[in-house]
C-alpha cells in the first residue's frame, strides 16, 4: 500500500496510507545500507502485514532545511515586527526556494503592529513585479486568512521562518484540530524561542501544511556561481550582459548593474546580493 511520510521520530515514521488512516511503520534495512535517508512528505509504500517502509517513489524535489520532499509551494512567513522584518534574510529566503525550483510566496505576519505601512507596501508591489504573491496576515483580527486559505488548498505547503514570526500561530487559525504549541518573542534574545522542533506534515483542505522549526540563520548550499541565477529580478537583465558567466560585481559592460542604476531593480535587493555573494565561494574555488 502507498502512502506518505507525516513524521518521524527516533527511527519510527508515521504514514498516512491510501485509506486515510495514519500507520507507525519502521523502514527496511536496505535504506540503510543504501544510505537513503526517508524524510517527511516522501511518497513511500509500506507492507501492511509488517509495517515495513519497502520503498520511496522517485522526489519532485527536496530541501535540506527544512528537510521534507515533495512540495507544490515554499510559504516564506516574515512578521512586521518582533522579530523585526529583514530584507536580507528575506532575499535570502527566496533565493534558496528558487534554487530548489519551488515557487516562493510570502506571508508578512503581526500587521496589526505594523508602524510604517509606506514600508511594507513599497516592499510588496516590488515582490509582486519580480513574481512573488505576498499576503498581509493579521492573527488578531484575521486580515488575510481567507487568500490564505485559498492558497494552502489543495496542495503540500511548507512553511518556512524564523523563531516567533507567527508559524505555529497561523497554523492553528487554519486548523484548530492540529493545536501547534506556540511560541513568544524574546525581546533580549532579539529572536523567538522554538516551539517546533520537527517537521510535521499536518492534513489540510486535500493537501497538507507542513509546519517546520524556525531559525534565525540559513547557509545557502549552492555556489557564487549560483546566486545570481537564484534572484529573480536578475534574469530579465543578465541575459544582456556582455559575460555569460558575469556574476553581477565588478565585471565591466554589466546590464544588472546599469537596471540598478536605472532604478529598475531595487538598490536594497542588489546590496543585499553582493552580501550574500561574500559568503559564497566560487565552484572553481570547491578544493
Amino acid at each position: 500500500m502507498e502512502g506518505i511520510i507525516l513524521s518521524s521520530r527516533y527511527g519510527n515514521y508515521e504514514v498516512l496510507d491510501s485509506n486515510r488512516n495514519i500507520e507507525i511503520c519502521k523502514p527496511r534495512g536496505l535504506f540503510r545500507h543504501k544510505h537513503i535517508k526517508l524524510v517527511v512528505g516522501d511518497r513511500v509504500v509500506i507492507s501492511e502485514d509488517e509495517l515495513l517502509i519497502t520503498e520511496v517513489k522517485e522526489r519532485k524535489n527536496y530541501l535540506l532545511r527544512p528537510n521534507i520532499a515533495n512540495i507544490d509551494e515554499l510559504v516564506i512567513v516574515m512578521s512586521a515586527i518582533d522579530p523585526d522584518f529583514s530584507s536580507l534574510l528575506l532575499d535570502k529566503f527566496i533565493a534558496y526556494a528558487h534554487f530548489f525550483k519551488i515557487n516562493p510566496n510570502v506571508i508578512i505576519s503581526k500587521i496589526d503592529k505594523m508602524s510604517n505601512k509606506n514600508f511594507f507596501d513599497e516592499k510588496i508591489n516590488y515582490l509582486s513585479k519580480i513574481g512573488v504573491r505576498v499576503i498581509k496576515y493579521s492573527n488578531i483580527t484575521k486580515e488575510g486568512l481567507e487568500e490564505i486559505q485559498e492558497l494552502f488548498s489543495n496542495k503540500i505547503v511548507a512553511l518556512m521562518g524564523q523563531s516567533g514570526v507567527g508559524k505555529s500561530s497561523l497554523l492553528n487559525a487554519l486548523s484548530p484540530q492540529s493545536k501547534r504549541e506556540i511560541g513568544e518573542f524574546s525581546k533580549s534574545l532579539g529572536r523567538g524561542k522554538h516551539q517546533t522542533k520537527e517537521v510535521v506534515l499536518i492534513p489540510y483542505e486535500n493537501g497538507f501544511i507542513a509546519d517546520t522549526p524556525g531559525f534565525s540563520s540559513l547557509e545557502l548550499p549552492f555556489y557564487k556561481d549560483d546566486l545570481a541565477n537564484c534572484f529573480m529580478n536578475f534574469a530579465k537583465y543578465a541575459k544582456d550582459c556582455k559575460f555569460n558567466n558575469c556574476l553581477h560585481i565588478q565585471e565591466t559592460f554589466c546590464a544588472v548593474k546599469k537596471a540598478v542604476e536605472e532604478g529598475n531593480i531595487s538598490c536594497e535587493s542588489y546590496e543585499n546580493y553582493l552580501k550574500l555573494s561574500e559568503d559564497l565561494i566560487l565552484r572553481k574555488d570547491r578544493f
